[in-house]
């Protein structure tokens, strides 16, 4: 039992680190789909999507509300001897105000808009969270790679030492140096192995796999054509129903006529007869006090502060339009000077383990030349993948879908 609890209890952490499988049969587009259905802004499309068709269906009924029920029932009975009963009933019908229903039917529009655009920018922003995410798992692991790298030189430096030291050629208080640079590659690389163990489980949590797509790097991409971005979409569109709102609450001040339709019985008076009527009558409600327009002025307020959120992230829009276009512009050239630098330092690293095995250079000078060669060709690596996760960036800055 108690080996059975200690498996159990090793599994989470052993399946959080065990390394994601690659699957040549999963696109970016599939990866984006398993991201979206684990959404939790999913329940804010459904209930957008509700609200959507009650505005739509209250526009086109013929009512601007709920029918009431009218009842009054009088009995002069415990106040006097006449005894006269009264009994009336009706419906009381609210009607549209002029241009208030039009109003309504904005505001259904406007609330079908912002649900749609809501909808792309959830899409779009769940996509850059998969791209994120993919494009930190690729870096940690070709930093684990690198690091694998060094760590299998630095072994193989040291046990070179260990030889040399057993046949004296080499002092041997070498053997701490060479010792310690292999430890230190062994942290190094522990470091980089946590870095990918994280980066593999905010992808797993993130989407609900366990696989990987092989490839799912991506061209950049041409802006919209309606000069539209999903991003700024529901902004835009929270404002166009927020003056829709603004509208509709000022042909509403007051609240809406009603027409009532009724009949009344009248039993009893001096000659005890029974006297049955119909009606109709209008109540309007004129809207003239302050309370009145509280509801506009409410409106107003959420209109001015939808059109303020809209100028700031259209600011806030070129920024980052332009820092990607610059980010990109900046990795490709990182990326094709460190292939330069990554070809110099692969030759330097051969030319310096040839010195040292003959003897021309100390192992001071070994490490140093180990220690500066491996970092170049550690970012050489990483800026491979940089470069695409910038181009993956611009394109989600353009809101290009994968």
């Amino acid at each position: 039992m108690a080996a059975a609890e200690a498996v159990a209890e090793a599994t989470p952490a052993a399946a959080e680190s065990a390394e994601l499988s690659a699957d040549g049969g999963l696109d970016l587009p599939a990866v984006v789909d398993a991201a979206l259905a684990r959404d939790p802004a999913a329940a804010v499309v459904d209930a957008r999507r509700e609200e959507a068709r009650l505005l739509e269906a209250r526009a086109g009924s013929l009512l601007a509300g709920d029918v009431a029920l009218a009842l009054r029932w009088q009995d002069s009975g415990p106040l006097g001897r006449s005894g006269i009963r009264e009994t009336e009933g009706g419906v009381e019908l609210p009607i549209w105000r002029i241009g208030q229903r039009d109003a309504a039917a904005r505001l259904a529009a406007g609330s079908k808009a912002q649900r749609d655009a809501e909808g792309q920018s959830r899409e779009l922003r769940v996509a850059g969270e998969v791209r994120e995410a993919l494009w930190a798992v690729a870096i940690a692991r070709v930093r684990v790679a690198v690091a694998d790298a060094a760590l299998d030189a630095a072994r193989r430096l040291e046990a070179a030492v260990q030889r040399r030291i057993a046949v004296g050629d080499q002092a041997a208080a070498d053997e701490i140096p060479a010792r310690d640079w292999r430890l230190d590659r062994e942290a190094r690389r522990q470091e980089a192995d946590i870095v990918r163990v994280h980066a593999e489980l905010n992808y797993r949590l993130l989407t609900g796999l366990d696989r990987l797509p092989a490839a799912f790097t991506e061209a950049v991409g041409q802006p919209r054509a309606d000069g539209g971005h999903p991003l700024l979409a529901p902004l835009a569109a929270q404002l166009a129903r927020a003056r829709a709102e603004t509208e509709f609450a000022r042909r509403s001040r007051g609240g809406n006529p009603r027409l009532t339709l009724g009949a009344r019985n009248e039993l009893g008076g001096p000659d005890n007869g029974n006297v049955a009527s119909i009606g109709v009558g209008i109540s309007i409600p004129l809207g003239i006090t302050a309370a009145s327009r509280a509801p506009e002025a409410a409106a107003a307020v959420a209109a001015a502060q939808a059109e303020s959120e809209l100028a700031l992230a259209e600011r806030r829009y070129q920024y980052l339009h332009h820092e990607a276009e610059h980010e990109f512009e900046a990795a490709t050239e990182a990326r094709d000077r460190l292939r330069q630098r990554a070809a110099l330092a692969e030759r330097e690293l051969a030319h310096a383990a040839k010195a040292f095995a003959v003897g021309e250079i100390g192992l001071a000078e070994r490490l140093l030349t180990e220690t500066r060669a491996r970092g170049v060709l550690g970012d050489a690596a990483a800026a491979e993948l940089e470069h695409g996760r910038a181009i993956a960036r611009l394109n989600q800055i353009l809101g290009v879908m994968p």
